[in-house]
């Protein structure tokens, strides 16, 4: 596996195992010369990513996140309160239920195209979707981790902009509804259509305040549904170059080559789900990442193997909604790593 002397004297700088796979830096790494252009990042795939850990434990009211933060010397008030340097908009639902369970920081749930409407805020707590049935706790995903990371690197005249749209349990091959093979412009059918429309729309509500967006990369975290799914690497590589192609006018010198592409590990550890069939998955996210000089490709192994960050499913005891999803400290590592690779590969303009 090629891996980046760079990411590795980061990782003894972040006191962090973290592997990252790529020999290049971006194509353009110079700032633009004004002030008007600000940074997006597209967080996409299934429910870790969606949120589906929480701040405090359901039963306990146990602040989880708060004790990892005083345990490890930070300051937790702003992503309790919001980070106002990396803003956030969000859009995504369980994927059995489809519409019925669309949730979204939008206030305007008249009909499910409006539930799509864009609305950044800074990153906090919260921004998940989760249970929201009996459960009201608030949830979150690698956004967390990501806006806490890359902070100091922005500012609140110039915030970087994170996109999500995610779909819990969602895959490339569901037959019973969406899926993300699917490219038929229908909700109901298709996950990548739901992406680009609602990716397009923050594009937009960015570019009506006055800022140039300029997006930098794509973010993914996917795979438990495939999992064994032989044709993997060739889905994940069609998804990520229609995603590219869509976007390429919003890439630096509007070339799809410059939009990063930043995945991670799906756990295959202990205490796994019999859900979690995660090796082939895995194995395909590797090949991607292990691709030429000229491509943008990073990976976050969390697995406990050498070079892994060793992230833990949870379960309700830890802080994970139940025993697919990572516990709370480990989701907000997630984002962490995922923000740790943003920094030292230089894929943020100065601000």
């Amino acid at each position: 596996m090629k891996i980046r002397n760079k990411l590795l004297f980061c990782a003894a700088l972040f006191a962090t195992s973290l592997t990252a796979c790529n020999n290049t830096a971006p194509k353009s790494t110079e700032p633009e010369p004004d002030n008007t252009h600000v940074d997006v990042f597209v967080l996409s795939g299934q429910s870790n990513m969606e949120g589906s850990t929480y701040w405090t434990h359901p039963t306990k009211k146990t602040p989880l996140l708060e004790n990892y933060f005083n345990e490890q010397g930070m300051d937790f008030t702003p992503v309790k309160e919001g980070i106002p340097s990396v803003k956030t908009s969000f859009y995504g639902f369980y994927y059995p239920n489809g519409w019925n369970q669309a949730h979204t920081a939008s206030p305007d749930t008249s009909s499910p195209e409006a539930r799509l409407t864009p609305n950044f805020q800074p990153t906090k707590v919260g921004m998940g979707v989760g249970d929201k049935g009996d459960n009201p706790n608030p949830f979150f995903g690698p956004e967390l981790g990501i806006a806490n990371t890359i902070a100091e690197y922005a500012s609140e005249e110039n915030p970087v902009h994170l996109i999500k749209c995610a779909f819990s349990g969602s895959g490339f091959t569901k037959t019973d509804g969406a899926n993300w093979n699917n490219r038929q412009e229908d909700p109901k059918k298709s996950l990548f259509y739901l992406l680009k429309t609602y990716t397009q729309k923050c594009l937009d509500a960015i570019a009506e305040t006055g800022k140039v967006p300029v997006l930098k990369g794509f973010i993914w975290h996917q795979g438990e549904s495939d999992g064994g799914e032989a044709k993997y690497e060739q889905y994940m590589r069609t998804l990520l170059g229609d995603f590219k192609e869509a976007f390429k006018s919003y890439a630096v010198d509007e070339d799809p080559a410059n939009i990063a592409f930043l995945d991670a590990t799906i756990y295959d550890g202990k205490g796994k789900s019999t859900l979690n069939y995660g090796t082939a998955a895995n194995k395909a996210k590797f090949a991607i990442a292990n691709e030429s000089e000229e491509d943008l490709n990073f990976i976050v192994n969390g697995n406990h193997e050498e070079g892994g960050l060793g992230l833990e499913i949870g379960d309700d005891a830890k802080g994970g909604y139940n025993t697919y999803h990572y516990n709370t400290p480990d989701a907000y590592k997630l984002g962490e790593a995922y923000g740790k690779i943003i920094v030292e590969n230089h894929l943020l303009r100065d601000k």
